[in-house]
């Protein structure tokens, strides 16, 4: 879905957030109109009003439909999860996978009940991205590559989009890059995740991750941070989230 016209790695994306739509702001007056006129108490829906206007305006359509809804999560494997930073082993990514699979999640009965469709992705679980305390967590290339492979995943056409993700380590990991993306300090960012006793851990990786060497000259830039930090489970997200609604209606 992504072109290869330019020779840089993240130009192709950053011309898909250029096109990006906007909601339309000019039906959401008829869609409150609209409402208006049901034979209901005004505000009785609750939160699903609010909905429902959501929807409508970013499906540019006053009657909006949600027909084919998508659930999709991506799983992958944080090699920062070796320091501990998780009260979980590594070992846990793949059990959860194969209870995705199994129908045994969570998310499986909540598709299940809504009647979602459900789509899991194993992005290669069994190898590590890079430890980020010493080394970006992959190339800019592979970083594309997944972001390319993640937007595969509405292949078969979708309207309303629900993303997901999975893998032991992964709140380090988005602590880290909103650490370096809007500042402050590695206390701000960290809180104790998934059961682990000592939050001081992320904490300290992640300072240590912002004066390596291998990372430091690249901790200011959006996309340098996407590449150095971001786990290959969250770049699918990101890719897909750049994508304009039409693509996903097709």
């Amino acid at each position: 879905m992504i072109s290869t016209s330019s020779a840089l790695p993240f130009d192709d994306i950053l011309a898909l957030l250029e096109k990006m739509p906007a909601a339309d702001e000019e039906l959401r007056a008829k869609v409150r109109a609209r409402d208006a006129q049901l034979t209901k108490p005004a505000g009785s829906l609750g939160k699903l009003e609010e909905l429902a206007e959501w929807v409508a305006v970013w499906q540019h359509n006053e009657k909006p439909q949600i027909l084919r809804p998508l659930v999709a999560v991506f799983a992958c494997q944080h090699g920062i999860a070796k320091h501990g930073v998780s009260a979980f082993p590594s070992e846990l990514n793949q059990i959860m996978v194969d209870n995705f699979s199994q129908g045994g999640a969570a998310i499986n009965q909540l598709c299940t009940a809504f009647d979602l469709g459900l789509k899991v992705f194993d992005l290669a679980i069994e190898h590590p991205t890079g430890d980020i305390t010493v080394e970006p967590a992959m190339s800019e290339k592979d970083c594309v590559a997944t972001m390319a492979y993640g937007m595969e995943a509405i292949a078969g056409g979708t309207d309303l989009l629900c993303l997901g993700e999975m893998g032991i380590g992964n709140t380090t990991i988005s602590a880290a890059l909103f650490c370096a993306l809007f500042g402050g300090t590695a206390e701000d960012w960290c809180g104790r995740g998934s059961g682990v006793d000592d939050k001081e851990c992320s904490s300290r990786l992640i300072s240590s991750t912002r004066h390596s060497t291998p990372i430091r000259t690249i901790w200011t830039s959006l996309w340098k941070c996407w590449h150095a930090l971001v786990g290959v489970n969250l770049l699918p997200c990101a890719a897909l989230c750049s994508l304009p609604a039409s693509t996903m209606c097709r």
